[in-house]
């Protein structure tokens, strides 16, 4: 089981370094997204069910949802003013 625990930690390690470097916008959408998600999976390894579908459902969906939508109206707001 340690190694479950350590595979999650380093995922989310890595996972919050990749989030504060890209640059692409989508890329750190879908990044943030799998985060919440192995988070979910860290608070279901501790014990904490609550905790862990608030996460998936808040912090993976309902945000990456929110992020996803920011990032066609920004692209359709450049395309508008391109024009």
């Amino acid at each position: 089981m340690m190694a479950i625990d350590a595979l999650l930690l380093f995922l989310l390690v890595f996972l919050s370094f990749q989030i504060a470097t890209v640059r692409d916008l989508f890329s750190v959408s879908l990044y943030f997204i799998v985060f919440g998600m192995i988070l979910a999976l860290v608070w279901i390894r501790l014990g904490a069910f609550d905790l862990a579908l608030a996460e998936a459902a808040l912090g993976a969906g309902i945000t990456g949802a929110l992020l996803l939508d920011t990032i066609t109206f920004l692209k359709k707001q450049r395309r508008k003013d391109e024009a």
